[in-house]
């Protein structure tokens, strides 16, 4: 009787035993959702897994839930699968594109999880702007659109890139100009929502020498107005006082 009972315990346990590793894999998206993009541009999806040092990755699959179709992703043309199949990159994004995707992930004992991420097209949202504000600091606002990278910056002066990494300041989105003086100033964002452009120019030595005479000139016309107000209350005042002595 303790012999059987024995192995009834030890089955009993071999069976349940995927039963309790069972969700000891998880899976999830790195980026915000829903996600955006540009057509023409790159999708980079990532997945993180979180497990057990014993647990095992048998099998990484991807899937694309689209409106009228869902396909299983592999490589080949514009779509390749990198880093153990944890990354989908696609490149040259088209309508087709736009759709929700799907990872799943198969441990060793044949249990799934999986995550999904929402890919939209920029468009469907308020398109981001960029404008330079404090004279040469580049600023983006993409109204808190979730994106998979971070914008790239580049500098043009006077239409000529600027290639001192001295003067960029933090990734590039900021420029000292101390070391490249000029008139015209462009800023470039690159990145998976499109490609903005800004402008600043300076203004010149002319036009502040302009504006300073122009304000040297108003100042000298208030100051003669105002003097010649103060002389004519003063000769009527002195006018008035003479006729009033002379009567007296």
């Amino acid at each position: 009787m303790g012999s059987w009972m024995l192995v009834w315990i030890l089955c009993a346990t071999v069976t349940l035993m995927p039963v309790c590793l069972h969700g000891a894999i998880s899976v999830h998206f790195k980026t915000g959702r829903p996600l955006y993009v540009a057509l023409g541009e790159t999708l980079v999806l990532e997945a993180v897994f979180k497990k057990d040092s014993g647990d095992k990755i048998d099998m990484v699959s991807w899937d694309r839930e689209g409106a009228k179709d869902n396909v299983r992703l592999s490589h080949g043309n514009r779509i390749s699968l990198e880093n153990g199949d944890t990354l989908l990159r696609v490149t040259d994004v088209a309508e087709e594109d736009i759709a929700t995707y799907k990872v799943t992930v198969t441990d060793s004992n044949g249990y799934q999880q999986q995550d999904s991420i929402d890919v939209k097209n920029i468009v469907s949202g308020e398109p981001p702007k960029a404008s330079i504000t404090r004279v040469l600091e580049c600023v983006v606002d993409n109204h808190g659109l979730a994106q998979w990278d971070s914008p790239q910056f580049s500098w043009l002066v006077d239409g000529v890139k600027v290639t001192n990494q001295s003067a960029l300041l933090t990734n590039g989105s900021r420029l000292d100009i101390s070391g490249v003086k000029g008139v015209n100033y462009t800023c470039i964002i690159k990145s998976s929502l499109g490609t903005l452009t800004t402008h600043f120019e300076m203004p010149t030595e002319s036009e502040r020498c302009c504006a300073g005479l122009i304000a040297v000139g108003v100042i000298t016309g208030i100051a003669l107005v105002a003097g010649s107000i103060f002389l004519m209350k003063y000769k009527k005042t002195s006018k008035h006082e003479a006729v009033s002595t002379k009567s007296t």
